[in-house]
Formats: C-alpha cells, structure tokens, sequence
C-alpha cells in the first residue's frame, strides 16, 4: 500500500539514505520528510485536475452575505485546493457562472452552487501509479541537495521530474473525453 512514508523511502533509497518508517522517528531524513512532504504533495495535485484527486461538491450559501458585488458566499470544501469549474462548465467556458474566490469562500449568486475541483487526496494508496511515481521524482529532487549537498544532482533531477510531469499529465487527460465546444460561435461568426 503507497503512502507518503513508503514515497519518500523510495526516494531517500534512491539517494543512498536509509528508509524512514514514519514521520516522528528520530532523525534529519525523517523530520525533513515532515516538513517537505505534505507541502509538495498540495502543490503537485495543485498542479493539475488529476483525476484521483477531483470532487464535486454541492455547497449551501453562508447566513452572512458579502459586503459588495455578490449576493452570496459559499464556504469551500476542508479539502479544497483548486477550482475546476461550476456546475457544468470549466473555469474558461464563456459559459461558467460568474464567482470569485476570496479567501476560504467563493463569493456568487443562487441557493446552492455545484463545484468540480481539486482536493486535498492525502490518501496516496488512492492515487494513480503514475502519480505515485510522479511524487517518488519529486521527493528525490526537492531532498537531493538536503541530502547531498550537491547543486548538480538537484539540477539533473529536477529536468527529469519536469519530463515525468508532462507525461503522467498527458496519460492522466487521455482517460478524459475532450471538452466540447461551447454553443457561442461568435469566434466563427465574426471572421466571416
């Protein structure tokens, strides 16, 4: 079963270190471990709509209205780490309702409001083994000079981790159908 211990294991394995077998134990791997992994693991799903890592949420609004310019505010998801889109339009569509996120609520209109986005998946035995593998890279470049103390290494790792992200972003969208285009052709219709 993956997780983030067994993730940054590998990784230290990888750098010639011994393996850790949880978070707290004694130890400069282990607490830089603590401190690295929960951050680089946001950030990567951050990154991209990953499909293990994607909700949807129905959201009531809050009692207390916003000061100006909404009629109303809605508290986002404990898990919530990006929007992907409302109801059934991504972020883009000329279509999607009109919100802004501000701080921890989304500021709209409506009685409710449907939410796709990205989630805080801290369940990694859940993930995509391309995603696990994704995240083993990452571990390995962001301890490498910790670890190491070597610039060169970090350099070398970090040009493979962005070569292994465009590709497990690539498989990931491929189990996806293609948008379709939106019913506004004013685009087409202008260029006639």
């Amino acid at each position: 079963m993956t997780t983030g211990i067994s993730i940054c294991s590998a990784a230290l394995l990888q750098l010639g270190k011994a393996p850790i077998s949880s978070f707290e134990e004694a130890g400069d791997a282990a607490r830089l471990c603590a401190n690295l992994y929960p951050q680089e693991r946001d950030s990567l799903l951050r990154e991209n709509d990953w499909n293990c890592a994607t909700k949807r949420a129905l959201l009531a609004p809050l009692a207390e209205a916003p000061a100006y310019g909404y009629p109303v505010q809605f508290a986002l998801p404990a898990d919530y780490l990006r929007m992907i889109g409302i109801g059934d339009y991504r972020l883009g569509s000329p279509l999607c309702r009109d919100f802004k996120v501000q701080g921890r609520t989304i500021l709209s209109s409506g009685t409710v409001l449907p939410i796709e986005y990205v989630f805080r998946n801290d369940n990694e035995g859940t993930w995509d083994s391309k995603l696990v593998e994704l995240m083993t890279a990452r571990m390995l470049w962001k301890l490498a000079y910790p670890v190491t103390q070597s610039t060169s290494l970090r350099e070398e790792l970090k040009t493979e981790y962005n070569g292994m992200a465009r590709a497990a972003r690539a498989i990931d969208s491929q189990e996806n159908p293609s948008q379709a285009l939106s019913d506004d052709y004013t685009l087409l219709v202008g260029r006639q």
